[in-house]
């Protein structure tokens, strides 16, 4: 009889644990869920300073799915000084997603003066697309 009732003890106090757990890690309310895209913006545009390739690579992507257009001059930045080539690859493809005319002129200027023959036929490739084929779904 007493390992029944330690039993029947060790069992509900699991189900009050794993209750708990779930009122815990559900939110309140669906407000803490929205985006504030301007402090977005600024993150987005603070990663692309950042020693990380990748972080920059990424930062560069989301802020042209984003269609954040407050990144166009960092990403010309980025276009015209970055030392990695995949970086500059990838800033030239957000800026002519965006389609911002101070970007689409940053990318022929790199079409034409980039040092690497991959990042300059890259970016004659890209201007050359229609832009069809380059927007966002």
């Amino acid at each position: 009889m007493t390992s029944t009732i330690i039993k029947s003890s060790v069992i509900t106090f699991l189900t009050m644990i794993v209750v708990l757990s779930a009122f815990a890690t559900t939110p309140k309310t669906l407000q803490h869920s929205r985006v504030n895209w301007d402090t977005a913006e600024k993150n987005y545009i603070t990663a692309l300073c950042s020693e990380n390739i990748g972080l920059r690579s990424s930062a560069v992507s989301y802020l042209a799915e984003y269609r954040l257009t407050g990144a166009v001059e960092p990403l010309i930045g980025l276009l015209r000084e970055d030392k990695v080539e995949q970086v500059r690859m990838a800033s030239a493809l957000a800026l002519v997603q965006l389609g911002d005319s101070k970007g689409i002129n940053a990318v022929q200027e790199a079409a034409i003066y980039d040092g690497s023959e991959k990042v300059a036929k890259f970016c004659e490739q890209l201007l050359n697309s229609t832009s069809e084929e380059l927007s966002l779904k």
